[in-house]
C-alpha cells in the first residue's frame, strides 16, 4: 500500500476504530463474497499469458468493480475526442446513470457520477510512458489526471475521485488533494487477495495462476495472518461503492471522514511533537552540550538547533524511504534500527544507560558524515546541502554526548503521545511545511543563565523579528501564487494556444509549423519561471510553490498533445520536456549503477523528475538567518 492520500495511522489503526470496519467484522457477507469473488476472478484470470487492455477489462476489472458494489457504470463511448474520455464511469446508482446515458453530450456524463474510473492491461507500468508506433503514449497517471481536472471543472468541484487500475494494482485519486503527483492511495489488490486466502466458506478450485499474479495461490498455502486480512478489508472499504456516498443523517462520507481523521492525527502528532521539542528535547539538549563541554550559549544554540534538525531529517527520511532502508548494507548504519529502536526497548525495559559511554551519539555523528559525503560500500548517495557539513556545527564534534543524556531525546523524538500511550512517531505522515514550523517557532526560543548560574529556556518574542523570522500560515501562502505564479503559468499556455490555432490555416509543411509551435511550448515555457523567496526561513513558501509548479508542468505535458488538432497520428504534438525527463531518469539510473547506489525506479516517476527540475531551476530563497 502506498501513495500519501491517507496516513499510514488510518490505514493501520484508525480505519479499525469506523463503524463501517466493525460492520464488516460483525457481519461479513458482503467482505466474504468479496474475497472470495476476486480470488475466483484472479485464478480464472491466470489463463492470459499476456492480456490486452480489453481482455483486463472484461475478463477482471469490471467484475472487481461489480463486487465492490459498482453495478452501475458507463463504458467509454464513442465521440470525436476519444482520447479525453474516461474508460468508465461509476454511478451512486441506476437512476444517475439513466440521467447520464441519456446526455448527447459526453462531457456532460461527469454531471451525474459518482467516480472516475481508468482501465489499463494487466502489468502495466501506471507511472510510465510506452511507445506506440513512432509516438509515446501519456502515463496512466497523468491520464487520470487529466480527466479529473476536466471532470472538477465540469462539475464545479463535485467530482473529485478517481479510480487507475490495471486489474491487480488499483489506485484512488482525490482531485483536491496536494500535490497531486502524490495525492493517490495505491494497493496491489493482486497480493492482497493472494495472501489473504479465502474465507471459511468453500469456494470453486480454478487452475493455478502463473508466477507473476503473486505466490500463494496453491491448495497447501498456510494460513493467512489477520494482518493480511486486514490489510484486505481496508482495500474493500476505500474501494467499494458505499464509501463514496453520503449516507442519511451522515455529514461526511466514509473517504471524507478517512481524510479527516487522517488531518486530525497529523495535526496532533505535530502538536505533541512540538511541545515535546520545547518543552524537553530542545532544553535538555542544550544542557547535555553544556555538560560535555561547550561554553558559549550562542555557539551552543546553534549546535543544538543543528543536531535537533539532522535527526528529525533522518527520521523522516527513513520513515518515507529516502535513504535505503531497506538494503541490509545500511542496517547497521542507520538511525532506525540501531539507535531509535534500540533506545526504545531499553526505555520500555527500564535498562540503565551509560553517563560516560557516548555510543548512540557515536552512531549519529557517523551518519552524519556518510549522508554529507556518500557511501558506495552501503548504498548511499550523497545529501551536501550543508545541514550535515562538519563545518555546520563544529562543536557536535568536539563533544560526546553520554547515552544517558542522549537516548531520552532520541526517544522523545521518536515517539508521540496517541490515545493515551506512547508509540513512534511515523515521519511518514508528517509534512515538511510541519517540520518547518517547527523549527521557526525554535528560534523564539534562547538559553539564559539565571541567578544562580543554571540555564533556562526562554521565549524571546523579539527574536524572529530580529531576525525577519515570520511563518506564513499555507491560506495565505495558496492565495499568494493564485494571485501570482498562476497567472504567469496561464500566460505561457494562452501564447501556446494562440500559436496553435494561427499555425491551423498556415501552408507551410507541418513538421516547419510544429517546430514553431515547439518554441513556445507551455511546460518548457513554465519551467524558466524564476521565483524568489528573499526571508525563506524553512522554506514554507517554496515547497508549496515547487508543489504548484510540478503539478501545473505535468498537467500542461498531458493536455498539451490535443491542442494543435492538425497535429495527430504519428506527427501528433509532444512536449520537449518528455525527451528530457526520460534523459534525466536513465542519467539518474546510469549513475546509482555505476556507484552501486540503492535506487527504486518506481520512485523515479515523470512527476518526481519534474519536481526535481523545478526544484534546480526555478526555486530560490535567502534568509538572514543562516
Amino acid at each position: 500500500m502506498q501513495g500519501q492520500l491517507f496516513t499510514q495511522y488510518f490505514l493501520t489503526d484508525g480505519i479499525k476504530s469506523t463503524g463501517d470496519w466493525d460492520a464488516t467484522r460483525a457481519h461479513p457477507d458482503d467482505f466474504n463474497r468479496f474475497r472470495d469473488g476476486a480470488r475466483r476472478l484472479f485464478e480464472g484470470f491466470s489463463r492470459f499469458d499476456q492480456p490486452n487492455e480489453s481482455e483486463t477489462e472484461q475478463e477482471l476489472i469490471r467484475p472487481l468493480l461489480e463486487l465492490l458494489g459498482w453495478a452501475d457504470y458507463l463504458p467509454q463511448q464513442g465521440t470525436t475526442r476519444n482520447e479525453d474520455i474516461p474508460d468508465h464511469l461509476l454511478f451512486a446508482d441506476a437512476d444517475a446513470k439513466a440521467r447520464a446515458a441519456a446526455r448527447v453530450i459526453p462531457d456532460e456524463r461527469f454531471l451525474d457520477a459518482a467516480v472516475v474510473a481508468e482501465s489499463k492491461r494487466f502489468g502495466r507500468q501506471l507511472d510510465a510512458r510506452e511507445v506506440s508506433g513512432r509516438a509515446r503514449t501519456g502515463t496512466p497517471h497523468g491520464q487520470i489526471l487529466r480527466y479529473l481536472r476536466t471532470a472538477n471543472d465540469i462539475t464545479d468541484g463535485r467530482l473529485r475521485w478517481g479510480i487507475l487500475t490495471d486489474g491487480g494494482v488499483w489506485r484512488l485519486y482525490d482531485h483536491r488533494a496536494r500535490p497531486r503527483a502524490t495525492g493517490y492511495f495505491e494497493a496491489d489488490l493482486a497480493a492482497l487477495v493472494a495472501a489473504s486466502g479465502s474465507s471459511p466458506s468453500p469456494v470453486a478450485a480454478g487452475p493455478a495462476p502463473s508466477p507473476s499474479m503473486g505466490e500463494g495461490w496453491g491448495e497447501g498455502d498456510p494460513a493467512p495472518s489477520s494482518h493480511d486480512i486486514d490489510r484486505l478489508r481496508a482495500f474493500f472499504l476505500l474501494f467499494r461503492r458505499r464509501s463514496f456516498e453520503l449516507r442519511p443523517g451522515a455529514t461526511a462520507t466514509f473517504l471524507e471522514t478517512a481524510l479527516a481523521e487522517g488531518r486530525r492525527y497529523e495535526q496532533q502528532v505535530a502538536q505533541d511533537l512540538s511541545s515535546m521539542v520545547f518543552e524537553r528535547a530542545f532544553p535538555d539538549l542544550i544542557r547535555a552540550l553544556l555538560d560535555a563541554g561547550g561554553a558559549d550559549l550562542v555557539e551552543v544554540r546553534q549546535a543544538a538547533l543543528i543536531l535537533l534538525y539532522r535527526l528529525l531529517f533522518v527520521l523522516y527520511a527513513e520513515d518515507r524511504g529516502l535513504l535505503p532502508v531497506n538494503d541490509s548494507r545500511y542496517d547497521d548504519y542507520g538511525l532506525r534500527k540501531r539507535v531509535r529502536d534500540d533506545i526504545s526497548r531499553r526505555m520500555d525495559d527500564g535498562d540503565t544507560f551509560s553517563s560516560r559511554a557516548g555510543n548512540y551519539y557515536d552512531r549519529v555523528t557517523t551518519l552524519a558524515g556518510l549522508i554529507d559525503t556518500g557511501d558506495d560500500s552501503i548504498g548511499l548517495p550523497p545529501y551536501n546541502g550543508g545541514l550535515f557539513a562538519p563545518d555546520a556545527a563544529p562543536l557536535l564534534n568536539a563533544v560526546r554526548l553520554p547515552d544517558a543524556a542522549f537516548a531520552p531525546i532520541v526517544y522523545d523524538l521518536s515517539h508521540a503521545e496517541i490515545g493515551g500511550r506512547r508509540q513512534f512517531v511515523n515521519y511518514r505522515d508528517m509534512t515538511v511545511q510541519q517540520l518547518g514550523s517547527i523549527y521557526e517557532r525554535l528560534l523564539e526560543r534562547e538559553p539564559v543563565r539565571d541567578a544562580q548560574g543554571g540555564i533556562e529556556i526562554r521565549p524571546n518574542p523579539y527574536a524572529r523579528k530580529d531576525s525577519g523570522s515570520f511563518y506564513t500560515p499555507q491560506e495565505l501562502v495558496d492565495l499568494i501564487l493564485d494571485q501570482t505564479l498562476k497567472p504567469l503559468a496561464e500566460e505561457r499556455l494562452d501564447a501556446f494556444e494562440d500559436k496553435a490555432r494561427e499555425l491551423a490555416s498556415d501552408r507551410r509543411p507541418r513538421a516547419d509549423r510544429k517546430a514553431d509551435l515547439r518554441r513556445l511550448d507551455p511546460a518548457e515555457a513554465v519551467l524558466e519561471l524564476k521565483v524568489l523567496d528573499p526571508a525563506m526561513g524553512s522554506g514554507h513558501f517554496l515547497v508549496t510553490a515547487v508543489d504548484f509548479l510540478a503539478d501545473y508542468i505535468a498537467d500542461l505535458i498531458e493536455y498539451v498533445p490535443a491542442v494543435p488538432e492538425w497535429l495527430d497520428g504519428d506527427d501528433a504534438y509532444e512536449s520537449p520536456l518528455v525527451g528530457r525527463v526520460a534523459d534525466i531518469r536513465r542519467d539518474i539510473l546510469r549513475r546509482a549503477r555505476d556507484a552501486d547506489w540503492v535506487m527504486d525506479e518506481a520512485q523515479l516517476s515523470d512527476q518526481t523528475i519534474i519536481r526535481r527540475m523545478v526544484l534546480k531551476r526555478c526555486i530560490y530563497g535567502v534568509d538572514k538567518n543562516p
